[in-house]
């Protein structure tokens, strides 16, 4: 196959237009066949874009606002815009929570003027109004960013009202017809002259249609009978597929077109025996399609996308057992050259289930949103069940998407056991087996199973560190490495967590990866109450390598959670609260709710709304709060055990001793709570006695601290004021070691109030200060302490929270003004409040506003 000199029309008043830059947003709107990818690539070619230039041609594949934009930074990657690492921290952001409200463009930072060709818009079908909104939102507001999109069909953005405002301007298929001028130029430049056709002929049959105006040219510049009947071939074959000057060339072309481009290493493999280069440029020559950039220093060719779309449905038809081969080597070669969804709709519309998992794998790593979302669900939700049995990093891929979804939840768990139960092959490489082990790590954590995830996540860790011990320089990704310590995290190893996320330090990774790493590391320290260590890694984030995830994202919750407890123990209980009450996407499913609640609980306890934050959080456990994320991991435990102390704080000992009836009496997790419970009954030496025992076993500095200061609490009431003393020590080295204050905020206010006065008169300038940096009140009333009010106090009280003034009250309960105002002095002083305001606050926080039978 030889190259011919034919030559595509130089159309320099359509070059012209794309050259105008006037308005941002350029929009090629014109059926099929009016030569718009072609006009684009001879814009392109012609080195007539400013600045850089990235060039997307979407699939029927793309079907998410997220996969767009991953489509885009991908093209960055190609073009060499971006690093393989920035690329990483672009798919973080992408996939981020708050990324609905924000513009990737802008997050890659760029400097000087840029260009996104869009290219098979009408793909995108409804999603296309979306991305209408970020085309508009982000040339507007980035500097030098301007869009060409080229679509089939309508789109927001050929609103009359854009075109007037000079935003868009819209290049018709009515512009892009051959004018009978372009047609005479086109037609002596391929044919010269003709005895079967003149141009005016051929403008006159086709229109100027540009896909049947190349057609008739090409007819009538071969020999023999085709020239002879131009007309009819031009005409009847304007999709070009019948054009092909060739079998040999049209084999080719029809193996081709089973991917969207390809280069000359693709085309050895598809089509053997054949030489690509040569065949390539016949093709390029005869206007079947063109060459686009694929990487800093390689092209590959994508054909006219009529051609392309004839091409691949006769393959796909005609010879299925072709298709299917060729189609499984163009996955792995999309998959090897950053497009791995693209790959994966090829392997499964063709059966390749093995690389679909390989595939599925790999997308676990990078696309945030396979956890987070149903993205995957339309794509595997056909496969039947024995394809999942045999493949379950697929169903593993689908049960995670039905569990993101609402209304798919129900079908996930019965795919997840399929992954969770997965057996390993043989013969893996140990690089392989540790991904299989993660897997199932995952699997099993998302049941709800979390013994069984942490001992597969030790399995992989061993795996990975004895690799390391013998010379093997196999690693786990940072993706891993952090789910296993995770794992490890929900069953009380925090030890081990954080040496597995330490690991992670070390390696390769985007700054967005990293950011993760010391995120992880500071929660963990945080709730082991280390607070030094928890800010330390604070401040190794980056907070500019992921600006669009840090303030509201899901994936940095532990940091989240770090900088809550830093808040807690500066004792800006508003700051704690706010820092995680609104964090996005973290529903009551997740297995990081309940440390997200641990930090609010205390917060509200200090700002003496305990009743308030009990109710909230029991209707939390006892309503919507399903599977996974209510099987007793060590954050629903902690929870509870945090529940106890409210209800407590809240004089409703009945709802606390619930709770604990819940557990064994010697389970030794519960002993610091039962201690609290006995202080609060009177019991001092029963809870001195459990204080005892929980010492054996409670090991981070923030347990410790509470254990010891509710020792000293209930040594004090015992009337031992050297073991009293000596606790408070205790208690206070850790808090000045830790910069701990809030585990005093488990004292019940007499308690608290009479360790310090204790401190001033018996103990260390450390001692008193610990105490005198905690200024909060009537945080944990006891309950012997509860306000004794007689049965017309408590109407009133409860009238008042109805009407503002004694009058109002009077009227409801048939009294004169005086005698209200006289109960409302009495339960006012009992309360220790001096307005209506206090006095309602401090009652709903006593339960005196809302009885309940078991109290």
């Amino acid at each position: 196959m030889h190259a011919t000199r034919r030559e595509l029309l130089i159309r320099e008043r359509l070059l012209r237009a794309l050259d105008d830059d006037t308005a941002r947003i350029t929009l090629l709107q014109a059926p099929s066949g009016y030569g718009k990818t072609t006009l684009l690539r001879m814009w392109v070619d012609a080195g007539r874009a400013t600045g850089r230039l990235l060039w997307v041609t979407f699939g029927a594949s793309t079907t998410t606002r997220n996969s767009v934009w991953e489509q885009i930074a991908r093209a960055a990657l190609r073009e060499g815009f971006v690093t393989s690492l920035q690329l990483d921290d672009l798919l973080t952001l992408i996939n981020s929570d708050d990324f609905e409200k924000r513009d990737l463009i802008a997050a890659m930072r760029g400097e000087g003027a840029f260009t996104i060709i869009l290219d098979g818009y009408e793909r995108l079908g409804d999603l296309a109004r979306v991305i209408d909104e970020d085309l508009l939102r982000g040339t507007e507001h980035v500097p030098g960013m301007r869009a060409i999109v080229a679509a089939r069909g309508r789109t927001a953005l050929d609103q009359q009202r854009l075109q007037l405002q000079g935003r868009v301007r819209v290049i018709t298929n009515i512009d892009l017809e051959f004018t009978e001028e372009e047609v005479a130029e086109f037609f002596s430049l391929v044919v010269g002259t003709s005895h079967h056709a003149t141009p005016r002929d051929v403008y006159e049959a086709t229109g100027g249609y540009a896909i049947a105006v190349r057609a008739a040219v090409l007819e009538l510049s071969r020999t023999g009978p085709r020239a002879a009947h131009w007309r009819e071939n031009a005409l009847n074959s304007t999709n070009l597929s019948g054009q092909l000057p060739n079998a040999e060339l049209a084999n080719f072309a029809r193996i081709t077109s089973v991917v969207p481009y390809f280069d000359s290493s693709l085309a050895r493999m598809l089509v053997p025996g054949t030489d690509p280069e040569a065949a390539i440029s016949v093709l390029e020559a005869d206007g079947f399609g063109r060459h686009i950039a694929f990487t800093r220093t390689s092209r590959a060719f994508q054909y006219v996308t009529a051609l392309r779309e004839a091409l691949h449905e006769e393959l796909r038809t005609e010879s299925p057992a072709e298709y299917k081969r060729a189609a499984s080597i163009a996955s792995a070669w999309l998959g090897g050259n950053g497009d791995p969804e693209g790959a994966l709709d090829l392997t499964l519309e063709v059966g390749d289930y093995e690389l679909a998992s390989r595939i599925c794998a790999r997308l676990l790593l990078s696309v945030v949103e396979a956890y987070t979302t149903d993205r995957y669900e339309s794509r595997l939700r056909h496969l039947p069940q024995e394809v999942l049995v045999a493949y379950p990093i697929l169903a593993f891929v689908l049960g995670l998407a039905r569990l993101a979804n609402p209304v798919l939840r129900s079908g996930a768990k019965p795919l997840l056991q399929i992954a969770a139960g997965m057996r390993i092959p043989n013969g893996l490489s140990p690089e392989r087996r540790s991904e299989y082990l993660c897997f199932k790590v995952f699997a099993s954590r998302t049941l709800g199973r979390y013994q069984e995830s942490a001992e597969l996540a030790r399995q992989v860790l061993d795996l990975v560190a004895a690799q390391g011990a013998a010379g093997s320089s196999t690693t786990l990704s940072p993706v891993f490495t952090r789910g296993a310590a995770l794992s490890l995290f929900l069953v009380g190893d925090v030890k081990g967590a954080h040496a597995a996320v330490a690991s992670t330090f070390v390696v390769p990774q985007s700054q967005s990866s990293r950011n993760l790493s010391f995120s992880d590391a500071a929660g963990y320290k945080a709730i082991d109450g280390d607070m030094p260590a928890a800010r330390a890694m604070l401040a190794q984030i980056d907070d500019g390598a992921w600006a669009a995830t840090s303030e509201r994202g899901h994936l940095g919750t532990f940091g989240h959670v770090a900088r809550a407890y830093g808040y807690l123990e500066d004792r800006e209980w508003a700051l704690a609260r706010a820092t995680l009450e609104d964090i996005e996407r973290h529903t009551v499913t997740s297995d990081l709710w309940p440390h997200l609640q641990e930090p609010i609980m205390l917060a509200r306890l200090a700002q003496g709304e305990a009743l308030a934050e009990a109710r909230r959080v029991e209707e939390m456990l006892d309503g919507p709060l399903a599977t996974p994320g209510s099987a007793e991991s060590l954050g629903i435990f902690r929870v509870k055990a945090f529940l106890v102390v409210l209800w407590l704080a809240a004089g409703r000992p009945a709802r606390a001793r619930k709770l604990l009836d819940g557990y064994a009496a010697d389970d030794f997790r519960t002993l610091p709570a039962r201690a609290l419970l006995a202080l609060v009954d009177g019991d001092a030496d029963q809870s001195m006695r459990l204080v005892s025992r929980s010492l054996d076993f409670v090991k981070t500095p923030r347990m410790r601290m509470s254990v010891h200061a509710l020792g000293a609490a209930a040594s004090l009431r015992a009337g031992d004021r050297e073991v009293a003393l000596s606790m408070v020590g205790l208690a206070s080295s850790l808090g000045r070691e830790y910069g701990l204050v809030s585990p005093l905020l488990l004292l019940p206010d007499s308690d608290r109030e009479a360790l310090a006065t204790l401190s001033r008169e018996s103990g260390g300038a450390d001692d008193v200060a610990m105490f005198d940096a905690l200024d909060v009140a009537t945080t944990f009333p006891e309950v012997s302490a509860m306000p004794q009010f007689t049965e017309r106090e408590r109407v009133v009280v409860h009238a008042l929270a109805r009407h503002a003034s004694p009058a109002r009250i009077a009227e409801e309960l048939f009294v004169s003004p005086n005698t209200v105002k006289t109960q409302l002095r009495s339960a006012y002083k009992k309360l220790g409040v001096h307005s209506r305001p206090e006095a309602l606050r401090r009652a709903e926080s006593l339960g005196l506003l809302r009885d309940r039978s078991d109290d």
